[in-house]
């Protein structure tokens, strides 16, 4: 790895969906082209953890409570995603799963992994807000990954 690539990367953001395979497929591809690593970014948004039927639903819950449903959740995706990306993590990209706002999570894991290029999917018929955010305000490229969806 040259001087001038040590310690950059791409990083794959990928949902729980069908789609995440062909997102870490092609951030690897773009990793190893670079020369550098390729990690695979799952962010589960804090409503995904705790979806509550109404305002008071939180209400009950102690902090060590909504830590252990954050854990959870997270061990969850982390099954889901390993699986559905069997032959890339691990061989091709580590894989991490992180709590808290999407886009802004993204953002500030490429800017703290010195990243140079977000690879995010998209379906043809719509731009959506992850995408629109991503290309506005990352901190490195953003590559576009046209995925099956309405």
């Amino acid at each position: 790895m040259s001087e001038e690539r040590r310690g950059k990367c791409v990083i794959a953001a990928v949902d729980l969906t069908p789609s995440a395979r062909p997102i870490a497929a092609r951030a690897c591809e773009l990793a190893r082209c670079l020369g550098v690593e390729a990690r695979i970014v799952h962010v589960l948004d804090e409503p995904e953890v705790v979806n509550p039927a109404n305002e008071f639903a939180l209400a009950g819950l102690e902090p060590e409570e909504f830590e252990e449903k954050e854990l959870e959740a997270a061990l969850t995706a982390r099954r889901i995603l390993e699986s559905s990306l069997e032959g890339l993590v691990g061989q091709c990209a580590e894989l991490e799963v992180l709590i808290g706002r999407p886009a802004d999570k993204l953002e500030r894991h490429a800017a703290d992994h010195d990243a140079l290029m977000i690879v995010a999917g998209q379906p043809h018929a719509r731009f959506g807000s992850l995408v629109t955010h991503l290309a506005r305000h990352a901190p490195c490229d953003v590559h576009i990954v046209r995925t099956a969806g309405a």
